[in-house]
């Protein structure tokens, strides 16, 4: 499902947003929506990083999983 929004930006990035649009044959708004997914999916894994980092990600051991798949 899709929700129409309105977002404010500097006509610079709208201008950069636009030529990309033409160079790529997308539309504009294809374009924000798979710049978003990439910062969202970026922004998952760097807090993945940090959580592993301060020892707060629960993560299982090879033998452990190995172990859970009867091997």
């Amino acid at each position: 499902m899709t929700k129409k929004i309105t977002i404010t930006l500097e006509e610079s990035l709208i201008e950069e947003l636009s030529e990309v649009a033409i160079n790529s044959g997308k539309k504009k708004a294809q374009i924000l929506r798979e710049a978003l997914q990439e910062y969202f999916d970026t922004q998952a894994v760097t807090k993945t990083v940090t959580d592993y980092k301060m020892g707060t990600l629960k993560t299982i051991s090879h033998n452990d999983v190995r172990a859970s798949l009867g091997l």
